[in-house]
């Protein structure tokens, strides 16, 4: 009986509020803004960017007047390639401290990747001038200088030497040194660099990315394999290890695997022009012209793409430039090649590519023989390929010159 008084006792209580129900769920603990900045560092050590990213943005949309979650935010975007979003999160570090180096320096990076060189330059002179000690702001000035646009070499390199002199456990000191060997041709020296790099974060793609670019200008093509497969192991979902990759084996007359590689690049991308671009030249190289021909037309007209049998995706088409200019007058060869002669065929193609490059020797060369080629077909005097012939020439070898090494 004093039991059941107890329980209805208890009841009563509880119904009027004063008692609470046993077993009720605690109230969550509120995180604190660093736990977010310190969880954010560890998924970036990780390697893990695109994880670390939105949790850093969590840290500064609970404490945006944080200077430090800024600078380092736009730090962790520039690494991730999302440029346009760190140059934003810079800036609003600079809204909050305008004399701040650090938010300086991370700004004059920011602007450097996003094509505002002389701007970057400027500002990262500003940064200096602020904190003369703050070497992060002497690195990001370092590859700011080695910028082809500037090529301030041996000021890049003192640059870059201070910074690891302040700091020489800053990953991008030693990547800003790195840069700085790269720009001059000493690739031994930016090796040991970019693997002093790696020793301090040894997860970051980028590193390995410019570790093997080096190892392949020495001809070390097991080095860039081994890079670039690690960096493709860190981030399986990133293009760019499989461009690499392709471009290694590509160089070594392995087209097969080049092409494997490309095609791992398409699973990720099929709208991409220049990986059909890509594979097209060295379909093109194999003398396979059949297969050349419509990953060409991807890379510079566009089109239609069967990604599988009910899936197909819009590629839109590169305009005429640099990078893709090996693509445009290798399609105007195969068109004269094939007989394709039609004025917006092979002589369109060939003479923008001669308006544009005027002085490039293998636009000329392509330019001159495929319109001579045209020229015949049109006055019936020519006969279809019979496959001896390479395009661009009428004989072998091809006057394509070999693939300019892209990343």
């Amino acid at each position: 009986m004093v039991l059941i008084g107890a329980g209805l006792l208890t009841y009563g209580l509880n119904q009027q509020g004063a008692v609470q129900p046993l077993f009720m769920p605690t109230p969550t603990v509120t995180r604190v803004p660093s736990s977010y900045a310190e969880e954010a560092e560890q998924w970036f050590a990780a390697g893990k960017l695109a994880t670390a990213i939105p949790v850093y943005l969590e840290a500064v949309e609970r404490d945006p007047m944080n200077v430090d979650y800024w600078v380092a935010l736009a730090r962790i975007q520039i690494y991730g390639k999302q440029y346009a979003e760190a140059l934003e999160s810079a800036g609003n570090a600079l809204l909050i401290a305008p004399n701040n180096a650090k938010a300086k320096a991370i700004k004059a990076w920011a602007l450097y990747w996003n094509d505002r060189v002389d701007e970057a330059q400027a500002t990262a002179v500003q940064a200096i001038a602020l904190d003369s000690n703050n070497a992060p702001a002497h690195a990001y000035y370092s590859e700011i200088l080695n910028d082809p646009t500037i090529m301030r070499w041996d000021q890049a390199a003192q640059e870059a030497q201070l910074a690891l002199s302040l700091d020489p456990n800053s990953v991008d000191a030693h990547r800003a040194m790195g840069v700085a060997n790269e720009s001059v041709g000493n690739y031994e020296g930016a090796i040991q660099h970019y693997k002093d790099a790696i020793a301090l974060n040894p997860n970051l793609v980028t590193l390995y990315m410019q570790l093997g670019v080096n190892y392949r200008a020495l001809q070390q093509y097991d080095g860039a394999i081994e890079a670039f497969s690690k960096a493709s192991a860190i981030n399986p979902y990133d293009v760019g290890p499989y461009l690499s990759l392709s471009r290694t084996y590509f160089q070594i007359d392995q087209f097969g695997t080049a092409i494997q590689y490309l095609d791992q690049a398409l699973a990720l991308r099929p709208d991409d022009p220049d990986i059909h671009g890509r594979k097209g030249l060295i379909f093109f190289k194999r003398k396979n012209y059949e297969g050349a021909l419509p990953e060409l037309e991807l890379a510079v007209h566009g089109g239609s793409y069967e990604v599988s049998n009910d899936n197909k995706v819009q590629v839109l088409g590169m305009p005429l430039s640099r990078l893709s200019l090996e693509y445009y007058y290798t399609l105007g060869n195969l068109y004269a090649y094939y007989r394709l002669c039609a004025p917006d065929q092979a002589q369109a193609l060939l003479s923008q590519a001669l308006a544009a490059f005027p002085d490039d020797p293998t636009v000329i060369g392509s330019y001159e023989t495929s319109m001579e080629t045209c020229r015949n077909v049109l006055a019936g005097t020519l006969a279809p390929p019979d496959g001896t012939t390479t395009p661009g020439t009428g004989v072998a070898p091809a006057a394509t010159a070999t693939p300019t090494p892209k990343p």
